[in-house]
C-alpha cells in the first residue's frame, strides 16, 4: 500500500485549499472578483430554503441583504415540527419545505438554514443609506417589535458595537449593518440578496433612484466587500410582492454580473447603457426615445422578459395600446410573473390619462382565457377607479361585489368609487359589510368607518343608529377632534343632556 506523506509546502496549499471549501464540495469564489458558479433566482423564502438544501450550502455566515430579517420565534408546539424540518434540510431532503411554507414564508427560514447547520451566524444588510447607528437603537428595536411581532424581552441583547448592530434575534446571533459598513472577516459566505431591499433602499431615502445605474453602483459597492461565497440566492419576493415589477429584472442583471464579473470593469457595457438612457428617456418623460431604445434592446436580447415590460410600459404612454399589449405579452410569455403587470401597468397607464391603452391590456385574449370573468372585472374597476372614471368602476365593482359577497377589498374600492362620485346613501351600506364582514379588521386598520357610518346616519335623521356608530367609534379613538359633539348625541338617546341641532 502506497503512503502520502505532505510536506510543509503542499500542506500549506492544502491548508489554503481547505480555507475555502465549504460544505458538500461547494468551493467559494470572491465576489464579483471570481465568477460565482453557483447563483439561483427565487421567487419566496421557502424556495430559497429549499435552493439552500439542494446546493447542500455550508458557510461560516449568512450575508443577508433584505429589507426584513426572515427570522421568528416560533411557539412551543411547532419546536418539533422545525426541528424536523431542519434535520431534514440538513440531508438534502428539500420537499419539506413544502409542508412549512405557509408556517416559515413570513419569518423563519434564517432560523430553520442556521439548525440545519448551512451557517453558524448572520450578517443582516439593512436598505440604509447611512450607518444603522445613525438613529438610536431603541427605534431599532421598535420598528422589530410593532412591524415583525418580537416581544422586547428577546431584543434586549442587542447592542451599538462600533457602526453596526450586534446581538442575536429568536436565538441567531447576528451583526446588522448597512451595505457600506458591511465588513468581514474573509469568512466562508452564503450570500442572499433580497429584491426588497432595494425597494427599501427607496423608502428610506429621497435621494435614491431606482434603475440600472444605481444597481450597478450597488454591485460596485459589494464588489469592495470581497466576500468569499459558496453560493448566491436572489429572491424575486413575487409571492410576497415586496418587489415591484419594476425592478424584477435586477435579479437577471445580478445573476449576470455574478457570473461574469468583467461587466462591472471599464465602460459600461453598451446593453446596460442603452437601459440607463432608456430609463433616463422613461423618467423625463421621453418617451418616444425611450419606446425606441427598448424596441432595440428587445431585439438583441428577445428573451429577458424586463426588457419587454419597459418597453411595454414606454409603449403604453404613447398610448399606442395594441403594441403595449404584444409587449406585454410577450414578457408574460416568458416569465408567468409579469401576469400581473397587465394589471399593474394599466393603472399607472389610467391614472396618466392613457385610458385607451390601458384597456387595451386588460382586453388581452390570454388574460380572458386564464382568470375567471369575475376576476378581470374586478381589475377593471380597479382601472377605472384609478383613472378617475368613477361612475364605469361602480357599475362594474357592483356586480362584482354581489358574486363575491365576502370579499373585503372590493367594497373597499367600491366605497371609493361611491365617495368620489358623492353617493352618500350608496356608500353606507358598503361600510356597513366592511363591519360586518370583519369587525376586528375594521377596529384595527380603518377605525374611520365607524364615524362615516355614524356621519352618513345623522344626515339621514338616524339620531340613534348614529349615536351607536359614534359610540363604538370614541371607544377606538377617544381624543377625536370631534369628541365631544359626538359624545353628546350619545348622551341624548342615554336620555341626558340636550337635542343637538341638526348639522350638514
Amino acid at each position: 500500500m502506497r503512503s502520502t506523506v505532505i510536506h510543509g509546502g503542499r500542506l500549506a496549499a492544502l491548508a489554503a485549499v481547505l480555507a475555502i471549501a465549504a460544505g458538500c464540495g461547494q468551493k467559494s469564489s470572491v465576489v464579483l472578483e471570481q465568477p460565482l458558479r453557483d447563483v439561483v433566482k427565487t421567487e419566496s423564502n421557502s424556495q430559497t430554503l429549499m435552493a439552500w438544501a439542494d446546493a447542500g450550502a455550508r458557510a461560516d455566515i449568512l450575508v443577508h441583504i433584505d429589507g426584513t430579517d426572515d427570522m421568528a420565534i416560533f411557539p412551543t408546539a411547532l419546536h418539533e415540527t422545525i426541528k424536523n424540518a431542519a434535520d431534514h434540510l440538513a440531508k438534502r431532503n428539500s420537499e419539506v419545505v413544502d409542508r412549512i411554507a405557509t408556517i416559515v414564508e413570513n419569518g423563519g427560514t434564517v432560523n430553520i438554514g442556521m439548525k440545519a447547520g448551512m451557517f453558524g451566524r448572520v450578517i443582516w444588510v439593512v436598505p440604509s443609506p447611512g450607518p444603522v447607528t445613525d438613529f438610536p437603537l431603541e427605534n431599532f428595536k421598535k420598528v422589530l417589535v410593532m412591524k415583525r411581532g418580537y416581544p422586547a424581552r428577546e431584543l434586549e441583547d442587542l447592542a451599538v458595537s462600533g457602526k453596526h448592530i450586534t446581538g442575536s434575534i429568536a436565538g441567531v446571533p447576528l451583526t446588522v449593518t448597512s451595505l457600506e459598513e458591511f465588513e468581514t472577516a474573509g469568512e466562508s459566505a452564503l450570500l442572499d440578496i433580497d429584491l426588497s431591499y432595494f425597494a427599501g433602499l427607496q423608502a428610506a431615502s429621497a435621494d435614491y433612484r431606482p434603475g440600472t445605474a444605481a444597481l450597478l453602483n450597488f454591485l460596485r459597492v459589494l464588489k469592495r466587500k470581497r466576500i468569499p461565497a459558496v453560493m448566491a440566492t436572489i429572491n424575486r419576493a413575487s409571492i410576497s410582492g415586496a418587489a415591484p415589477l419594476d425592478i424584477r429584472y435586477y435579479a437577471d442583471v445580478i445573476e449576470e454580473i455574478l457570473a461574469d464579473p468583467s461587466l462591472l470593469e471599464g465602460p459600461v457595457p453598451e446593453k446596460y447603457n442603452m437601459m440607463i438612457q432608456a430609463e433616463k428617456a422613461l423618467a423625463a418623460g421621453h418617451y418616444g426615445e425611450a419606446a425606441a431604445l427598448y424596441a432595440g434592446l428587445v431585439k438583441d436580447h428577445p428573451d429577458e422578459a424586463g426588457l419587454h415590460f419597459s418597453h411595454a410600459l414606454a409603449l403604453g404612454f404613447l398610448d399606442r395600446g395594441e403594441e403595449c399589449r404584444e409587449a406585454m405579452v410577450r414578457a408574460f410569455g416568458i416569465d408567468a410573473a409579469y401576469m400581473r403587470g397587465f394589471f399593474q401597468l394599466a393603472k399607472v397607464l389610467g391614472a396618466n390619462g392613457r385610458i385607451s391603452a390601458g384597456e387595451a391590456l386588460l382586453e388581452t385574449p390570454d388574460l380572458e382565457k386564464t382568470l375567471p370573468k369575475v376576476e378581470m372585472d374586478y381589475q377593471r374597476g380597479l382601472f377605472y377607479t384609478q383613472a378617475g372614471l368613477y361612475e364605469q368602476a361602480a357599475a362594474i365593482l357592483v356586480e362584482v361585489a354581489t358574486k363575491r359577497p365576502k370579499d373585503f377589498a372590493v367594497r373597499t374600492v367600491l366605497y371609493r368609487a361611491y365617495e368620489e362620485l358623492g353617493e352618500t346613501r350608496k356608500m353606507y351600506p358598503v361600510l356597513e359589510d366592511l363591519v360586518e364582514l370583519d369587525s376586528d379588521r375594521v377596529a384595527r386598520d380603518m377605525p374611520w368607518v365607524f364615524k362615516k357610518l355614524g356621519d352618513i346616519a345623522w344626515n339621514l335623521h338616524l339620531d340613534p343608529v348614529a349615536a351607536s356608530w359614534y359610540e363604538q367609534y370614541l371607544a377606538l379613538v377617544p381624543d377625536d377632534p370631534d369628541a365631544e359633539t359626538m359624545r353628546e348625541l350619545i348622551e341624548i338617546w342615554e336620555g341626558r343632556g340636550m337635542r343637538l341641532k341638526r348639522g350638514k
